[in-house]
């Protein structure tokens, strides 16, 4: 039988307000108790009663193309697509690795991408951009102008459909994958972030002719390494 003190024992017929009013006095009476090195439950006592809160680590997940930051810019971690770095672009247009490497192999720091917004687009995308070269091979050209990290306000009208590529004046085949969406107040303040990619990624760009109403077939497939 449990440890149950003397007063809040009744029988059959007893009187039973006794027992309850000890009964209350008995709950009153419960007090929590935290260990003096525990230091992610916080006691709080107050006269409704006892609050306890638990305050536990976030569990940081250093995965590739993590990107952090706020309206003055956005950093990405390092990843690869097909085992190629991309590039953001830093003042004066040069390009750095986002693995901390610029176009000579030199350790400098990653540039923020820095955040250019026009439009009252209520969702925008930190993205990978892929530029497929007219007359090249069907492969990723590791340069700042071809294979870089952008923000962008849209992506193609056809993304769900495979990630249709932009043909652009020269020919070439220009396609988003977004990496990060942000969502934006009708003032164009930035509400929140929300992480669209946690791994390395493979890709494959698929050439073609046209469909049924004309437009480019291609397309670029990725997924996860």
């Amino acid at each position: 039988m449990p440890n149950i003190p003397r007063e809040l024992r009744v029988r059959k017929g007893d009187d039973i307000s006794k027992a309850l009013r000890a009964l209350v006095k008995y709950v009153e009476s419960a007090e929590v108790y935290t260990s003096s090195n525990d230091k992610d439950l916080k006691v709080t006592r107050k006269s409704q009663g006892t609050l306890v809160s638990a305050r536990f680590k976030k569990n940081a997940f250093p995965h590739p193309f993590k990107v952090r930051g706020d309206i003055n810019g956005f950093r990405v971690s390092e990843g690869s697509v097909n085992g190629a770095t991309p590039f953001i672009k830093g003042q004066g247009g040069k390009g750095v690795s986002i693995s901390g490497y610029d176009e000579d192999g030199n350790v400098v720091e990653v540039p923020k991408i820095k955040i250019e917004k026009e439009s009252d687009a209520s969702k925008t995308y930190i993205a990978l951009k892929i530029t497929m070269v007219a007359g090249e091979e069907a492969g990723i050209v590791e340069s700042p102008d071809t294979f870089s990290v952008v923000h962008t306000e849209d992506l193609s009208e056809r993304f769900a459909q495979g990630g249709s590529p932009v043909q652009d004046s020269e020919g070439d085949r220009i396609a988003y994958y977004p990496l990060a969406k942000l969502y934006w107040a009708k003032d164009n303040s930035l509400l929140r972030y929300c992480q669209i990619v946690y791994h390395n990624l493979n890709h494959r760009f698929v050439a073609g002719g046209t469909n049924a109403e004309g437009e480019a077939a291609e397309r670029h497939y990725f997924w996860a390494a």
